[in-house]
């Protein structure tokens, strides 16, 4: 299978938070999407005080080996929810996004700067599909020079007012466990993939092993998971869902070698 994709690789699809971005950096946890915003002096403090509540009621849910997807995703679900109306309390503007992601600890992977230039140079398509905000996510993206023309962002918008103030969200809800749905998959980034059906899958969590459902007669799709905790608990579902099981790796060498041996 490798000597397959790294001969023709077509396309790469990634999540984002703690697949493309850092876990950790000189010893401090970096931040995800949902935490550039939890962590913003930008925002009131009630809504950190919620969030971090939140995150610690819910996030070990998500990850609880013991737990089916099926039995987490209402608990997802009321998540999700809480979080998306605490934000549209919050009237938080279009503008501030970009100072938010500038004052957080965000980290892409090391490497993955190269990775992207390789893929933009190659002319590779690539989904960046994320559970996360869109918007804050893009902002990331531009910050490190990396949002190239060939990059599909889906993710969880917000929608503004004619002022600029988010007042809700976009279309359907994204959550980690639902990204082979139908809806999600309309975007036109599975179109650009006809005649391309050799694609790299990176992901952090078991859903994400979902991202590539829509890919057109898919002949070969590499999966490669990054397992950022709970190691032992989750090692053996990881590697019966991945074909490449990376431990506490804050890198993209093993995605980067494989992309160099296509040239």
């Amino acid at each position: 299978m490798l000597k397959d994709i790294a001969a023709t690789a077509h396309g790469v699809i990634a999540d984002f938070d703690r697949t493309l971005s850092r876990v950790w950096h000189n010893g401090k946890m970096c931040e995800t999407c949902h935490g550039i915003m939890d962590n913003s002096a930008l925002m009131p403090p009630f809504y950190r005080q919620e969030a971090n509540r939140l995150l610690g009621k819910y996030y070990p849910i998500e990850i609880d080996p013991k737990m089916t997807e099926e039995e987490k995703i209402p608990y997802m679900l009321e998540w999700y929810g809480q979080i998306h109306n605490l934000i549209v309390k919050c009237r938080v503007s279009q503008g501030s996004l970009e100072d938010m992601v500038s004052a957080s600890n965000v980290k892409l992977r090391e490497g993955t700067e190269k990775l992207m230039n390789e893929l933009h140079t190659t002319n590779v398509p690539v989904l960046v599909f994320s559970a996360g905000m869109g918007d804050i996510l893009e902002q990331v993206l531009k910050h490190f020079n990396v949002y190239t023309n060939n990059v599909k962002v889906v993710s969880n918008f917000f929608r503004y007012d004619d002022k600029g103030v988010m007042v809700g969200f976009k279309d359907d809800l994204i959550h980690m466990f639902n990204k082979n749905e139908n809806a999600i998959h309309s975007s036109d980034y599975f179109d650009k993939l006809r005649g391309r059906n050799n694609i790299i899958l990176m992901g952090d969590s078991l859903g994400d092993t979902k991202m590539a459902v829509g890919v057109p007669q898919p002949s070969c799709i590499l999966k490669i998971g990054f397992l950022n905790d709970k190691v032992e608990e989750r090692l053996e579902k990881y590697m019966k869902n991945f074909d490449i099981v990376l431990i506490d790796d804050q890198t993209m060498d093993v995605a980067s070698s494989i992309v160099d041996l296509m040239k």
